[in-house]
């Protein structure tokens, strides 16, 4: 008769530990809510005004989806261009400021753009939506010199 496989405490933790980081690491771009990650509120739009740089995945994606082009303009308004390999992206609209953030929500989508300081670099964090399909996106992007 064979007996069933005994796993010591220890090992059974160490499985746990990798379980997690998996999925952790599964689970899209870093954490800005991490310690390492300071929101900046933004009290008036032309204080981030300018080209911002950065990457753009899909929400639960575990790949980047592409390189995508954020300029703020001194008029409250947005103007957004990303590729893949696959497909390209172009937006625009209107920003206000509320709660620290940049709000801004047309007739296709919603979005959220929160200023952070991270390890001493800005890095403008974008939370969207796609009204029609409901898909969500985040993107980081950082200040092109």
């Amino acid at each position: 008769m064979k007996q069933p496989c005994k796993l010591g405490r220890a090992t059974r933790f160490h499985a746990a530990a990798l379980a997690l980081g998996l999925l952790w690491g599964c689970a899209g771009g870093p954490d800005p809510q991490g310690p390492s990650w300071r929101m900046r509120p933004i009290a008036e739009v032309h204080t981030v005004v300018g080209e911002w740089e950065g990457t753009v995945r899909k929400e639960h994606g575990t790949l980047v989806e592409g390189g995508g082009r954020l300029m703020i303009r001194d008029n409250n308004t947005y103007l957004f261009a990303g590729q893949t390999t696959t497909k390209s992206a172009v937006g625009s609209g209107p920003l206000e400021v509320k709660d620290g953030r940049l709000i801004g929500d047309t007739d296709r989508r919603a979005l959220t753009l929160t200023l952070y300081d991270h390890n001493g670099q800005e890095v403008m964090v974008v939370d969207a939506t796609n009204h029609e399909t409901g898909e969500r996106y985040r993107g980081e992007f950082r200040r092109v010199q």
